[in-house]
Order: structure tokens, then sequence, then C-alpha cells
């Protein structure tokens, strides 16, 4: 991978995703002893002349868990980057620093081809795609979604929970994930069904055809699979009853992602794929963990309308 290639994306990503301004205070983070993304982007940043501040944070916390020292940073920061391997979108401190106007992009487990990937991706193809699934989603009382592998649940919709990422954090207040390219209702708390899991990071992939039982918007039960089993106990060692309540539901929109590769941050933008999360939210609500799973090629209904059907975006 040439550095000059990752530095025309770093100032592009800058440029575009968020429109950095000479003097503003940046913080970059990384968990990543040796990260040539997070180097990228500092060079880009220094070229633009930022305040830059360089954190480097520990890789033994877990995803979400707060990052107290960094408080102070970021609450004075204007603009937040995350370069990690554990995620900080919603560690308590993230949240604060959105809530008073700060601009911010997350990466999880990007690697450098990822990194390349996402900013080559057409913006506002992803835009075009989202905007037709708020505006529908706007309208809807019940999502209900079904797959072959054994999912059929019913979510209840929030309309004033409702979000769009789509890589644009040029406005304050703003979080997105990159790579972007989804559109979700976070926190939900209305769910009732069966939620067969196709891939979670705890060790579950499509043939473990691993099922959990939804009731009052949390897992009640499961389906004795050893798989399914781990992720449970997972997620209660985690933080307990927190943990097992369902706390986001989104949809995938990212054209250039089809495939399943093991990657979280990836796999949940796969265009007509959905996820759900489990645990916390911000400070809307707060938990220790935020754990999503992914389903792949689901039938998708919002209210009566199929706008997904076995994969694809049909609206």
């Amino acid at each position: 991978m040439s550095k000059s290639r990752l530095d025309k994306a770093a100032m592009n990503f800058l440029n575009q995703n968020l429109d950095l301004k000479k003097g503003e205070v940046t913080t970059i983070v990384t968990d990543r002893r040796s990260c040539k993304i997070f180097d990228a982007i500092c060079r880009a940043a220094e070229l633009k002349k930022a305040r830059l501040f360089k954190a480097h944070i520990s890789d033994e916390r877990e995803h979400s868990q707060p990052i107290p020292y960094l408080k102070k940073v970021f609450r004075k920061s204007k603009v937040i980057i995350g370069i990690t391997d554990k995620s900080i979108s919603h560690c308590p401190e993230m949240s604060k620093a959105i809530k008073k106007g700060t601009r911010a992009i997350t990466m999880v487990g990007v690697d450098e081809k990822l990194f390349l990937k996402g900013m080559a991706a057409d913006k506002n193809k992803i835009i075009k795609t989202n905007e037709k699934l708020y505006k529908l989603l706007k309208k809807t009382k019940r999502v209900r979604i079904t797959t072959h592998s054994g999912t059929d649940i019913l979510f209840k919709v929030i309309k004033k929970n409702i979000h769009v990422d789509d890589g644009d954090s040029t406005k304050k207040g703003v979080l997105n994930n990159f790579p972007y390219g989804e559109v979700f209702v976070a926190p939900i708390n209305r769910a009732m069904g069966m939620l067969t899991i196709d891939y979670s990071r705890v060790g579950i992939k499509p043939k473990d055809k691993a099922t959990v039982l939804i009731s009052g918007g949390k897992i009640v039960d499961d389906d004795g699979n050893k798989k399914t089993e781990n992720f449970v106990k997972y997620l209660e060692e985690a933080d307990g009853d927190k943990a097992l309540r369902v706390v986001e539901l989104g949809f995938g929109t990212n054209y250039l992602h089809k495939d399943l590769t093991e990657n979280i941050i990836h796999d949940e933008k796969i265009h007509g794929s959905v996820h759900v999360a489990f645990g916390g939210f911000g400070s809307k609500r707060k938990s220790t963990i935020h754990e999503d799973v992914i389903l792949l090629k689901p039938n998708v209904w919002f209210d009566f309308i199929l706008v997904i059907k076995e994969g694809k975006i049909i609206v």
C-alpha cells in the first residue's frame, strides 16, 4: 500500500467528510501500536494546520467503555477521529462531545484496504438510498424482518430516534462511522420474536443458526446451541440484564459492500443487510457494551411495504 495513496485519501477524507478548517482543535485517537491510517490522517491534519492532539489509548478496553482521561480533550475538540479496534462511538465522553457540537467519525477495525475502498464509494449514491429508506421509515409504525435462517421478528419504530449515516460529518453534532452507509433506529426498546444471528464477532457464523427469543425488547431465552449460549453469556458478563436489551435496528446501504468479511463495521453496512445491537447507546441508553449482530439476505417490511427482498433494497 503506497504512502501517497493513503495520504491522498486521508486529505480527501478530511475535506469531504469533515470539512476540517485551519486552527480547529482536532483529536485523532487510536488503540493500535502501529497504524498507517492514523499516521496518514495526522499528516493531512498537520498540512491543513489544525490544532492537533494525538491520543493513544489502551487496547485492553472493551467496545464503548469509558475513556475518562480523554474527557477534557474531547470537550475542547471541534473534530474527533477514531481509528481503533475497540469502538469509541458510544463511550460517554464521545456522546457528551457530540451533544455540544463536535463533529466526529470513527472507524473500527478498518485497515488500509478498507479505508481506500470506503473513500472510493460515491457518497451521493448512498445518500440517495438512505433518503428513500429514511422517508419510508418516518411513516412506519412497525418493521417485520424474516430470514431463511430463522429470523421472524417485529420492531416498533421510534420516529424521533431515526438516524442516517452517510459519511457526512461536516455539520455540528454529527457522528458517523466509516465505512458509512446505513439507516438506523436507536435507541429502540420494543421488539418481539425470533432472531437468528448470521454473524457475530463473538464466534457466530451463518452455519451456526444461533437463535435467541426476544420479548419485551430483550433476550429472554436461547436455542440451547453452544454458540448461542456463549453469546448470551458474553453479554451478561459484560453488563448483566442491561446488555440483553435490544438497542438498535439498522439497515446497510453501502453498494460497494456485498459480502461478509467478519469485520463488524464493514458488515453492518452490507447493502440490504440488517443489524441489531444489544446493550447501550451513548447517554440515552447507558451500558458498558454495544454489541451488533448481522442478519444476511433478509426480507424487510415497513408496515406492509416490502422494502428489502432477500437482501436487495427494492424501493
